[in-house]
């Protein structure tokens, strides 16, 4: 433990004394947790990896090797959490939209689309949708948001099982390739539940967070009480989190709490240190079920939320869908522009 409370120690002494070099110290860092990768347990799947070093995932604890050849003691995945936490304490630097500016999130997605050809669901198969989505949010959440989808290449086979071979090409819906407008990102106006502006229980509302306690046990207890409806499973717990952070519009202050809460949840592991679908590297922690494992990640020098990831578990939703198999994977960035539509 002593070896990586040093790597992160020096993390946050170079985040107080230069805070606007964040990258630096992430490499920094990352040069001592030099990579994750899962080693093959008694489990019919194999998660994505980083081709540099090796993890012991086991009981939610991870073996570090660094290409010094020296052993990190384990480290949890509660740990990681709790450091990227401390990273946004000391040196957080958020994109924030000034007067007439515009908050850019870009989500590039891996989606997947599945159809089931018998009544009992038992045949069918499975497409992997690449989208870009484009998102433009004003420093007034009133004032007048933009959303963007673009379809990248064609869609990808993934699985299936139909007897005689011949698959169908995968339909479209008529929001997978578009752009709209709305106040408040109400989008599609004739929806419902009708979106209402300063809603505190719509994710895309600043009322939402403002309304959440910054007390990591408070929090754990709030994301509880929403899944209520669902059981309140660790799993789903996660999930819930997960999509929450994914939204873009959580402040750092509360999301440096939000992680403390987040490793609350039990049965969460470190999955491997990933590079997601745009080639930004950081720590995946996952919580595996029979079906699936969900996975966070998290650039663990900054505290950033990167983007997330599904992989297929021992016994996937769908029949034809192999252990392993990524079933859908984004990543997110954010940046500052002057106007709605523009990219810099």
């Amino acid at each position: 433990m002593k070896e990586l409370d040093e790597a992160f120690e020096l993390l946050h002494r170079d985040a107080r004394e230069t805070p606007g070099d964040l990258a630096g110290a992430r490499a920094r860092l990352m040069d001592e947790l030099d990579g994750v990768t899962p080693l093959r347990r008694r489990r019919r799947w194999v998660l994505p990896a980083a081709a540099a070093a090796v993890v012991l995932l086991a009981a939610g604890t991870v073996g570090v090797v660094v290409t010094r050849q020296r052993t990190l003691t384990v480290a949890t995945a509660s740990e990681v959490l709790l450091r990227a936490a401390d990273s946004i304490d000391v040196g957080a630097v958020e994109p924030k939209a000034g007067p007439g500016q515009y908050l850019l999130r870009v989500e590039h997605v891996r989606s997947s689309r599945s159809n089931a050809e018998n009544p009992d669901g038992s045949v069918g198969y499975t497409y992997l949708l690449e989208q870009e989505i484009s998102r433009w949010i004003p420093a007034n959440d009133r004032d007048v948001w933009q959303e963007t989808r673009k379809v990248l290449g064609s869609p990808r086979l993934i699985g299936q099982n139909l007897p005689d071979g011949r698959i169908p090409p995968m339909g479209f819906q008529p929001t997978d390739d578009g752009q709209w407008a709305g106040a408040c990102g109400d989008f599609f106006p004739q929806a419902q539940p009708k979106k209402v502006c300063g809603d505190p229980t719509d994710w895309d509302s600043p009322e939402f967070y403002a309304r959440l306690p910054r007390d990591p046990d408070e929090l754990y207890g709030r994301l509880k009480e929403l899944t209520a409806n669902r059981g309140s499973a660790p799993d789903t717990v996660f999930h819930h989190a997960v999509q929450i952070l994914a939204t873009g519009m959580m402040p750092a202050d509360l999301r440096a709490q939000w992680y403390r809460a987040i490793a609350k949840i039990p049965g969460i592991q470190i999955a491997a240190q990933a590079t997601t679908v745009d080639g930004r590297d950081g720590v995946a922690l996952g919580l595996t079920t029979e079906h699936e494992q969900r996975q966070l990640i998290i650039d663990p020098a900054t505290g950033e939320f990167i983007g997330e990831r599904t992989v297929a578990g021992v016994r996937p939703y769908q029949a034809w869908i192999r252990p392993g198999v990524e079933t859908y994977s984004s990543s997110i960035t954010t940046s500052v522009v002057n106007g709605r539509g523009q990219t810099r």
